[in-house]
């Protein structure tokens, strides 16, 4: 006889025995009741664990997908690093949702983020069909410390601290904007999950300009830096972002990035700016001899995009008549020092009165609208030429863009005699009115519009470069514009070449070529279109 030890189910000795003779064998009657039992209870409980009506979040197929982590494999959720993803479970039958998932769904509100993005799927099980979200984990990250100002988050119609905030008790009609309503909460919307939560608070600054995507006020995560830095922090908050987040200087504010030449300007090395943001959208005519090979730069101004609103104004206003010869934009003129100051060296104010001797002569009898002009009160103007009585208009600055349209749209040319400012918008905003230019050829920005017309024989106006070519200029645009026949054609050259479709696609395929592995596009992007003035 053979004997076989081991342990049984309740801790006694099991033995077998097996007959020489028969070879047969032998279990004691106690075993073969314990194990019995055993045969009979564990079918049951697999039936139970498989066929029950309900999952609780560790059963459920995808609970093992862990937190996303950080390079150094950290969790961004602080905490253990096996941090589970939370499961909602919803089941909807004809009667709604059961009492038990209401439950499983409170839970798992207290738990989980409502500011990512959620990933749905179904599937099928005793005739109910249940609807399984997925929420992610938020995001761990940190605030810049040296914001003033509360957080706030447009709602909709008005502005709360966080979106839970935003319905103030009236429910989901109260949570739009950039919060959504989502399992009777209102939460960050998620199509503004590629985003970061601090972006919009940073282009609060007047030096991050927002950018969006195909003109459908769906924003990206890139920031454009269009001056220098104002505020004593910015450049502190440009570094605590800077890898989060992708900032490309735009020139858009005098000779950004290089010093300005303006006195009345703040200074800084020449060399400060030039090499901080990894791409550039520059003004320049040899940018090479200014960024380093490591800068990626695209020939691109802010005056390239947001072109509709002169062209629909223009068509609205096409038999206007033309009661002027030039329209000028002075920005907003320090009048109390008689147009000395900031704003009018930008313009080149004392150009413009010089000139005027000449426009206003019995020689050329120019008529003219000199915008921004006089004080906000319309009570004392800057000194003009005596010559210039009843031929020159003076305005206050105006705030409602129209106005300066309808000056626009009833003159034959505008007068752009700066050279220390940054591609001006008036610039494209009279070609997109099918206005031409007389302009200043040492402008900083906006001379590629004139090149590039004469280049492709689309010619949008005329150059000059002092007062030494200045009556000869002068009188060109005057002879072309006064008659019928003009040989300009800036609306088909602006057209053809700028405005949101085009240069929107430019700027999409710059930052997709040189920054695409820093940049979640959202979904159908294909232009990329700087906002803001």
């Amino acid at each position: 006889m053979v004997n076989i030890k081991g342990t049984s189910s309740r801790g006694g000795k099991l033995q077998v025995k097996e007959s020489s003779s028969r070879g047969k064998l032998r279990i004691s009657q106690r075993d073969l009741v314990v194990f019995s039992l055993g045969a009979l209870i564990l079918p049951l409980y697999l039936v139970s664990k498989f066929t029950s009506t309900s999952h609780a979040p560790e059963d459920y197929p995808h609970n093992n997908i862990r937190a996303n982590t950080d390079s150094n494999d950290t969790p961004k959720d602080k905490g253990d690093s096996n941090v589970e993803h939370h499961v909602i479970i919803e089941k909807q039958s004809a009667l709604g949702i059961h009492e038990h998932d209401k439950k499983n769904k409170s839970n798992t509100k207290q738990q989980s983020s409502p500011q990512l993005p959620q990933k749905e799927y179904s599937h099928e099980h005793d005739n109910i069909r249940k609807t399984a979200t997925i929420r992610q984990p938020q995001k761990k990250y940190k605030t810049y410390p040296g914001f003033t100002t509360k957080p706030s988050v447009l709602c909709g119609g008005h502005t709360a601290e966080s979106c839970d905030l935003c319905p103030q008790g009236n429910g989901a009609s109260w949570c739009n904007g950039e919060c959504e309503w989502l399992n009777d909460e209102c939460v960050r919307s998620s199509k503004l999950a590629h985003l970061h939560p601090d972006y919009f608070r940073i282009t609060e600054r007047y030096a991050f300009q927002p950018i969006m995507t195909n003109e459908n006020n769906v924003y990206v995560n890139i920031i454009g830096v269009r001056s220098p830095f104002r505020g004593k922090d910015d450049e502190a908050l440009y570094r605590f972002y800077q890898n989060e987040i992708l900032f490309l200087g735009i020139s858009s504010f005098e000779a950004f990035p290089l010093p300005p030449p303006n006195p009345y300007s703040a200074k800084f090395d020449e060399d400060y700016y030039i090499a901080m943001f990894p791409g550039f959208l520059h003004m320049m005519h040899k940018p090479e001899e200014h960024f380093p090979p490591t800068t990626k730069t695209i020939l691109m101004s802010q005056s390239d995009f947001n072109l509709n609103g002169p062209e629909n104004y223009s068509k609205q206003h096409m038999n206007v008549e033309k009661i002027y010869d030039f329209v000028y934009s002075g920005g907003d003129q320090d009048v109390m020092n008689d147009c000395v100051g900031w704003a009018s060296y930008n313009k080149n104010f004392s150009f413009v009165r010089e000139a005027l001797e000449v426009m206003c002569s019995d020689e050329f009898n120019v008529t003219g609208v000199l915008v921004a002009n006089k004080d906000k009160k319309d009570t004392r103007a800057c000194t003009i030429p005596k010559s210039c009585d009843g031929k020159i208009v003076q305005t206050t600055f105006l705030a409602d863009q129209n106005k300066f349209f309808d000056y626009l749209s009833k003159a034959r040319w505008a007068f752009l005699p700066q050279v220390c400012d940054a591609s001006p918008r008036v610039s494209t905003q009279a070609l997109s009115m099918n206005i031409p230019l007389l302009m200043n050829q040492n402008i900083m920005g906006g001379w590629k519009y004139m090149d590039e017309g004469n280049k492709l024989g689309l010619p949008i106006g005329e150059y000059f470069h002092d007062m030494s070519n200045f009556k000869d200029s002068l009188r060109r645009i005057l002879d072309n514009t006064r008659g019928n026949n003009s040989p300009y054609k800036p609306l088909e050259f602006v057209k053809s070449n700028y405005g949101n479709e085009r240069s929107g696609r430019r700027l999409y395929e710059f930052v997709k070529k040189h920054f695409g592995d820093r940049v979640d596009f959202p979904e159908g992007t294909t232009r990329l279109i700087p906002t803001g003035a």
